[in-house]
């Protein structure tokens, strides 16, 4: 069959290989030798495999998106969605929403679509291993980005359900399931809170996402797709060496007072309380230390952005069961001319020694809380990415390749842990003490955010 076309496949050099996350070294070269098998498949067998690869990624139409609407009792339902991308990625936005009243067109002006792309800092652009670690962080942590009533960037014509434009606002999401799976939802700023009135789902245009990727980094789409798009059979890095002197110079080091409150009671506000019921399982008692003794399991987060009760994710909390000491330093960013701290709380569990690493930490812009206002704190990641959930205006201020926040969990001899699926984690929860400012309160989340793992404080003065 001549399609009239030549394809020419290359192997990348081993440098741009995925490292070794095989038991066994013997395995190691087929490893590399196979790397591009992942997409080379489709391509070389007949039929419809070759043609769906064709499809998948010779597609770059972004200017019409369907929309997908997975609630069958939808007040409104998207149709389609279309991305005008102009110079330096400034891009308008528009979407057609059918209600009772018929169909209306909802706009964003004018937003750096560039800061919805995974980008690696320019200080890891030469280290192909970081380079692959900063991808695929910022490819699985989920970045949405609310455009808050009032913005100059909503455009609505005549209002939408019933609501005033400076009533609504609008969510984008780039979500956390691999490259290409989007999310838009429109909100209602009601007295009591805000209330979603849509919420749709979109795959971006392959091909456009792949050279988009391309022309903002210094790799090839294709030398990175295995880790950026394959969920989550790739191991998320496990076992890769992670040379932390690449992020930071540190000036001081010193260990820490730190508490574990592991016999607190266990707290779920905000978004803990509205998802508590994606636990799946009984916890055995009432405590941070009962939590981490048991076995819970969660609903899965499934494409194209659901949970899925008939499909469950595991824990292993008994990993981080008992907080044995905690390193605070000073650090200098390359990011940065700041003064910036650092914390590495190690652990002891059942698979020997775990570090959650906390570094770029700007201690002012930490807010002060109270406990039980924790829902307030900081929300991060684990790894690299943005808030989980960030006003469009910050994300303005700040390009994600520049904010000197990131984190990661290591073993004893500083290699890659999968914390996503070997023990449950997503993210943390970061506030200072209401009546102290140089007390730490960090609450280590579990997969989806779904429950907090633990309540732990930590001494700043000490550093």
């Amino acid at each position: 069959m001549n399609l009239g076309f030549t394809m020419t496949l290359s192997l990348p050099n081993q440098e741009q290989a995925l490292p070794d996350q095989s038991p066994n070294p013997k395995e190691t070269p087929t490893r590399k030798r196979t790397f591009l098998l992942w997409f080379l498949v489709p391509a070389l067998i007949s039929g419809s495999g070759f043609l769906l690869f064709i499809n998948r990624y010779s597609n770059k139409n972004i200017e019409q998106i369907a929309l997908q609407t997975p609630a069958e009792d939808a007040t409104f339902v998207g149709s389609n969605i279309s991305f005008q991308v102009g110079e330096n990625y400034q891009t308008d936005v528009a979407f057609d929403i059918a209600g009772p009243d018929g169909e209306t067109t909802l706009n964003l002006r004018d937003i750096d679509l560039s800061r919805f792309i995974p980008q690696v800092p320019e200080f890891a652009k030469d280290d192909p291993a970081l380079t692959r670690w900063f991808l695929t962080e910022r490819e699985f942590n989920r970045q949405r980005v609310i455009f808050s009533a009032g913005s100059e960037h909503i455009d609505i014509p005549g209002g939408f359900g019933g609501y005033s434009a400076d009533q609504l606002s609008i969510g984008l999401t780039n979500n956390c399931l691999g490259a290409g799976y989007w999310e838009l939802a429109i909100y209602a700023e009601t007295p009591t809170g805000r209330e979603t009135i849509y919420q749709g789902y979109f795959d971006f245009s392959r091909g456009a996402y792949a050279d988009m990727v391309a022309e903002l980094n210094p790799t090839s789409y294709w030398s990175q797709a295995r880790t950026m798009e394959a969920w989550p059979g790739f191991g998320f890095l496990k076992g890769m060496q992670f040379d932390l002197s690449a992020f930071r110079d540190v000036t001081k080091e010193s260990e820490v007072t730190a508490t574990d409150l592991a016999n607190e009671e266990i707290m779920a506000l905000g978004e803990q309380d509205k998802k508590s019921k994606l636990i799946v399982g009984e916890i055995p008692g009432t405590t941070w230390a009962d939590l981490r003794s048991s076995n819970i399991q969660f609903q899965s987060f499934v494409p194209p952005g659901i949970y899925e009760e008939n499909r469950l994710w595991g824990s292993d909390y008994s990993q981080i069961e008992t907080l044995d000491k905690v390193i605070g330093r000073e650090i200098e960013s390359p990011l940065t001319t700041e003064p910036l701290k650092e914390v590495e709380m190690v652990f002891n569990g059942s698979e020997g020694t775990r570090k959650l690493i906390l570094t770029g930490l700007d201690v002012e812009a930490i807010p002060q809380l109270a406990s039980e206002d924790y829902s307030d704190g900081i929300y991060m990641p684990l790894g690299f990415g943005t808030p989980f959930t960030q006003d469009y205006e910050d994300l303005k201020r700040i390009n994600p390749t520049e904010h000197p926040f990131m984190s990661v969990v290591l073993d004893g001899d500083n290699r890659v842990v999968d914390y996503r699926i070997d023990i449950g984690l997503n993210g943390v929860v970061l506030h200072r003490d209401q009546v102290n400012p140089n007390l730490l309160h960090v609450y280590p989340m579990s997969y989806e955010r779904i429950t907090l793992v633990g309540h732990y404080t930590i001494d700043l003065a000490e550093i």
